[in-house]
């Protein structure tokens, strides 16, 4: 398993960098619950939009009912199976939770027919069932240009709650999680400035820095 995967946030005080976004999601949540909504994450890559995603999905479902995808898998059948799963509760497990949960990845590449059909999905009679959950996530220059090009995207977005990532005052906090992740990895030998030029390096994607890491980036020369 890679970094960046083995040290995915699994809670939401694993979340680096984005307790704005944290924080609006969690007075959401404790207005209305985490079901019956759509919600919409735009970020820069590598800024935590898809671990975001995952934690909302697992504050509703279990694993096994969380389905996630990229947007150019969101077929006409694809659409037409969820439209039917999204009638039935889930089977719960240990946490009790009978949540299902789907998750659009690289919503940006949604097409204007895809967009016409999410948007019955999201409106159905009476509204989104309020054990399910809509969670798609774009890059911020993803997200311009669909609204540029789809006409049909921006009344979907109008079904969603939106969550802006931050975008900027993250280099230090991602480079204080690299340094601490490369010295339980044993990929540590460089001072600490040399994280924060990685991070700047790398327009804070801490994904595309631990990949750095993993190769031994950080490693000192005769180490």
């Amino acid at each position: 398993m890679s970094l960046a995967e083995l040290h995915r946030p699994k809670t939401w005080q694993e979340v680096i960098g984005q307790d704005k976004a944290v924080s609006t999601l969690q007075r959401i949540a404790r207005a209305g619950g985490w079901g019956g909504k759509a919600y919409w994450i735009a970020g820069s890559s590598g800024t935590g939009k898809s671990s975001i995603g995952r934690l909302i999905a697992a504050e509703l479902a279990e694993s096994w009912h969380t389905d996630e995808m990229d947007a150019a898998e969101l077929t006409a059948d694809k659409m037409r199976e969820i439209e039917r799963a999204m009638q039935v509760r889930g089977m719960a497990g240990a946490s009790g939770r009978t949540g299902k949960a789907w998750i659009v990845n690289e919503a940006h590449g949604l097409t204007s027919s895809q967009s016409r059909k999410l948007l019955t999905l999201l409106e159905p009679e009476g509204g989104i069932p309020r054990h399910v959950a809509f969670i798609f996530t774009t890059t911020n220059e993803g997200e311009e240009a669909l609204f540029e090009g789809c006409l049909d995207a921006k009344p979907l977005l109008s079904r969603c709650i939106e969550v802006p990532l931050a975008r900027r005052g993250l280099a230090e906090a991602f480079a204080k999680r690299a340094r601490a992740i490369a010295l339980a990895a044993g990929l540590d030998g460089k001072p600490e400035r040399a994280y924060l030029e990685l991070v700047k390096s790398k327009r804070n994607n801490m994904r595309a820095v631990l990949q750095e890491i993993e190769a031994g980036a950080m490693i000192a020369e005769g180490g």
